[in-house]
């Protein structure tokens, strides 16, 4: 498959923006592109683009787009820490369980994992060995 596309800079690319319609700050939206880049910030215009056609609908303000952009990123770093946060708490009372329920080591023995098979814990451990001996944490 052969790309026909040409590699534009940053300021053409915004050029190429700008003649579809699009109103924005030229500079701006140059230092936008050089940060995020043309693919990203072109998927929030996509639903501002005309009917089969790559021009944009009137009034569409690179603004609107950039709001869209970083309200999205804002969330993403907000959904990935509350992420965080649970994985860490259910990991933290997981092993506090286990650890008081059978004691610090006994995730060596396949019998205080009934729902692993033999195979399945042998896989487990080893992935568990080569985690550890990765990790830089004494």
């Amino acid at each position: 498959m052969r790309y026909l596309k040409d590699v534009l800079s940053f300021e053409q690319q915004a050029d190429l923006l700008i003649s579809r319609g699009l109103i924005a700050d030229r500079d701006f939206l140059v230092s936008s592109l050089k940060a995020v880049n043309y693919y990203r910030i072109t998927g929030y215009l996509y639903t501002f683009r005309k009917e089969n056609s790559d021009e944009f609908q009137e009034g569409t303000h690179f603004s609107t787009i950039w709001n869209r952009y970083t309200f999205d990123r804002r969330l993403r770093i907000l959904i990935m820490d509350a992420i965080e946060r649970v994985e860490v708490s259910v990991r933290t009372r997981a092993v506090y369980y286990f650890a008081h329920t059978y004691g610090k080591f006994e995730y060596t023995d396949n019998s205080n994992l009934p729902h692993l098979s033999s195979e399945e814990h042998k896989i487990w451990f080893e992935n568990l060995e080569t985690e550890t001996r990765r990790s830089r944490e004494i």
